[in-house]
């Protein structure tokens, strides 16, 4: 059975994915499915100027860079990269995201993401994210961009993860408000 197939059929009776914001490891978890990462990259360097725009910082503050292929059942599901001001974590360098989930981490500092903007667009796989994933150049492949914000609205977290297009599926539900319009 192929990871598709297994996403597919786990979950809420019809497959669905929940609404609320969930981390990698809880989604596996919640679909009996066992989360891995392998880490390509962890360092702290300085925010970039739209870094530090998307995250309400100044440009030049340190920020965490994290980078990680993200597996299910040990198969290659998404290429995640990860941006957040260094500061919300002490010691964070000294964390093995490839053990630990980078949600749980935050947690534990005290820091909360409560809500994630969101925006998914299909393209074209590139050499290096075809190689990490193990699929074919120009392979399909959805990538997703977050910025999620704490309770209060802050920014504490950008991403781009970009998941292969046969082994990920995301489903969601559109409701109108009122009838005729």
């Amino acid at each position: 059975m192929t990871i598709a197939r297994s996403v597919r059929s786990a979950g809420s009776p019809r497959g669905e994915w929940p609404t609320n914001l969930e981390s990698f490891g809880e989604t596996a978890r919640r679909m009996g499915l066992v989360s891995s990462s392998r880490v390509r990259r962890q360092e702290v360097v300085a925010a970039t100027i739209d870094e530090a725009e998307e995250l309400a910082i100044v440009p030049g503050m340190p920020v965490l860079h994290l980078e990680r292929i993200r597996m299910l059942d040990g198969v290659p599901i998404a290429s995640d990269w990860s941006c957040l001001p260094a500061g919300l974590v002490p010691g964070i360098l000294d964390v093995d995201f490839s053990r630990h989930s980078l949600y749980e981490t935050l947690a534990a500092a005290g820091v909360h993401p409560r809500r994630a903007e969101t925006t998914i667009e299909a393209h074209a796989s590139d050499p290096g994210v075809a190689e990490d994933l193990g699929i074919a150049v120009e392979s399909p492949i959805l990538s997703m961009r977050q910025l999620a914000t704490d309770g209060e609205g802050h920014p504490v977290l950008l991403s781009r993860i970009r998941y292969a297009g046969d082994r990920y599926r995301l489903r969601t539900v559109f409701a109108r408000a009122s009838p005729g319009v």
